[in-house]
């Protein structure tokens, strides 16, 4: 229980009087009381989400499918099933992405895969953290997740890959290792991973573990932007585009997950986007966590406001302000056009 993604709630739900109880130290499960009311929450997935709504936003084909059918920007996918239809579908694309349907930080993914060997590769090592497997197109972009809370837009982040900075003198691994200690025990779950997978990513930049970086070059080690391969998260609540705000937003209301991020990759150059997965279950953490804490009790416990005189910053910007006007609209007009 004690990690950056309960204590942001927790941290919060005390400063504003709300009962905690915890029923399993080594589990994200705990219970928010206050006033007579409980309510049960894993990380920020709650009791008042239903069962059908969370499958549906957390299966990555499930939810491929779904926003296929109404319209929104997907890359082509296919689920798993013969080994024939997955090299054909990366004869057609030359670079795919394969993951597992359900799991999340970036684990059993493997990104740019463009040969028959490492498609095998992958999908073996996808098919460790569960049967249903993915196969996607892969395209490049900037990794951003938006994220909402009872429909509101409240907060964005940008994902990068994992990256060391050459010192000219120590090897790759080296600096990985260098890097992983410094992170320590806080943010455990922000160490680079010394696999197959990284080994495959550097490959991709023609080096290798054993490879000395010069002094001041910086390295991506690997192709997943995701914490929990290393990556970094940078706030951009003020400066998303707006228009990937009034997207992401219309798949909120067509999901209706209380709490959700949309996670997008946008092509830097051309703006283009596209939508490759959502977060029913989304950690709530640094550097957006306190804003996002802050909504998500609102939204439980909205009585407790009163405790909280300080209104997150992301209200203050011009954008969601305006964009919180927007949305206050009677749900009657807030209708998906595909």
């Amino acid at each position: 229980m004690n990690t950056v993604y309960t204590t942001t709630i927790t941290q919060e739900a005390r400063r504003r009087g709300i009962g905690l109880e915890v029923i399993e130290a080594q589990t994200p499960i705990f219970i928010l009381k206050h006033d007579g009311r409980k309510i049960r929450c894993y990380n920020s997935l709650t009791d008042r989400v239903g069962a059908v709504s969370f499958h549906l936003a957390q299966d990555k084909r499930l939810a491929h499918l779904f926003l296929e059918r109404y319209g929104f920007p997907v890359p082509r996918q296919i689920k798993y099933e013969q080994p024939a239809a997955a090299l054909a579908f990366l004869e057609k694309h030359k670079s795919v992405v394969v993951k597992p349907c359900r799991e999340w930080g970036g684990r059993g993914i493997s990104v740019a895969v463009t040969t028959e060997a490492d498609l095998q590769s992958a999908i073996a090592r996808a098919q460790k953290f569960g049967a249903d497997v993915v196969i996607e197109q892969y395209v490049e972009g900037v990794d951003h997740r938006l994220i909402f809370v009872d429909g509101l837009f409240v907060a964005a982040i940008r994902r990068e890959p994992a990256f060391v900075v050459g010192n000219g003198a120590s090897s790759i691994r080296a600096l990985i290792l260098r890097k992983n200690a410094r992170v320590g025990n806080n943010e455990a779950d922000n160490r680079i991973p010394l696999d197959a997978e990284t080994r495959r990513n550097l490959a991709a930049f023609g080096l290798g573990y054993g490879s000395v970086p010069r002094k001041g070059q910086s390295v991506q080690v690997r192709l997943t932007s995701n914490f929990h391969t290393g990556g970094t998260v940078t706030e951009i609540t003020p400066t998303v585009n707006a228009e990937l705000v009034r997207e992401a937003q219309k798949i909120v209301r067509l999901f209706d997950v209380p709490v959700l991020g949309v996670d997008f990759l946008v092509n830097a150059q051309t703006l283009r986007h596209w939508v490759i997965e959502l977060s029913p279950d989304l950690a709530i953490s640094p550097p957006e966590g306190k804003k996002v804490a802050v909504h998500f009790l609102d939204y439980l416990f909205p009585e407790t406001r009163a405790a909280v005189k300080s209104a997150p910053a992301a209200r203050s910007t011009k954008l969601v302000r305006k964009l919180k006007a927007s949305q206050r609209r009677p749900r009657s007009s807030r209708k998906h056009r595909s």
